[in-house]
């Protein structure tokens, strides 16, 4: 019996071990980054397009492939100058780190793309669609 304990134990612990390992490296898909981890990611200075989104919104449904293929594109390009991410911030009743992004970025609805450089934000008003977005980097 013990040792059948130790086993699940053992199991369970590298089931931990291999979800974290997926969500810290794997799943970079989109380049997402936690609403915690936000400003961390645009202090690095880099112009930043980021989409702002709520997972159960359809219209973000619609919009995550065209943006993970540009991202992918984008960041690929280090030399760039510039880069693109989206973060989750779809509930903001039960999640205060989802309402302060809202307050602070003045996203009203989704998905919402903002270009942050700093203090600078500029609400991105173009078309949905790869090479729109690409142009409108100066890509």
């Amino acid at each position: 019996m013990e040792l059948l304990i130790a086993i699940l134990l053992f199991l369970i612990a590298i089931l931990l071990v291999l979800y974290f390992v997926y969500t810290k490296f794997l799943n970079n898909e989109g380049f997402e980054v936690q609403a915690e981890t936000l400003e961390d990611e645009l202090s690095s200075g880099k112009k930043t397009l980021v989409m702002f989104y709520a997972d159960w919104c359809g219209h973000c449904k619609k919009l995550k492939p065209v943006w993970d293929e540009t991202s992918k594109e984008v960041n690929a390009n280090e030399d760039s100058g510039v880069k693109m991410v989206k973060v989750n911030c779809g509930d903001p009743g039960k999640n205060d780190k989802h309402k302060y992004i809202m307050k602070k970025y003045e996203i009203a609805g989704y998905p919402t793309i903002k270009l942050i450089q700093g203090d600078k934000v500029e609400e991105y008003k173009g078309n949905r669609t790869k090479d729109d977005m690409l142009k409108f980097l100066g890509l």
